[in-house]
């Protein structure tokens, strides 16, 4: 991945929400809402995940909304997981914001193997009381 689309990954926030609660994630910091959460459900892992754009190519809001059902369809199928919408969202607001999915309980090979099935070019990876860690797929 080039250093100028890292950057840009960088520089986003990640949130979701569960129920009334928006939680966002900041690569390099750790969060205690997060770890918080990972408590109440019994995970240790999360990861921060989309269908949208893929190898950052801007799709139009129709084909995003597709793909990210199809992630959906995909995730349901799993076992032992839980699952929360949010967007991802650069600080700059240079580009629009993806609809995205904090995922708890996936191993991080099930993660990079979605993320790749989706042609992401990175997903965002935080375990619990651990700085939230972007992983270029």
């Amino acid at each position: 991945m080039d250093k100028e689309l890292l950057n840009n990954y960088k520089n986003t926030d990640y949130w979701f929400a569960v129920g009334k609660k928006t939680i966002t994630l900041t690569i390099g910091q750790k969060n205690n809402d997060f770890d918080r959460l990972c408590e109440r459900f019994d995970q240790t892992t999360g990861t921060f995940i989309t269908a949208c754009n893929p190898q950052s190519q801007l799709l139009t809001k129709s084909e995003n909304k597709s793909r990210n059902e199809q992630l959906v369809t995909r995730l349901e199928q799993m076992n032992e997981i839980h699952c929360f919408s949010g967007e991802g969202q650069d600080r700059d607001k240079q580009w629009p914001p993806e609809a995205s999915f904090m995922v708890l309980g996936l191993k991080k090979k099930t993660a990079i193997d979605l993320a790749r099935e989706y042609q992401q070019n990175a997903l965002v990876w935080i375990e619990y009381q651990q700085a939230a860690v972007l992983i270029d797929v």
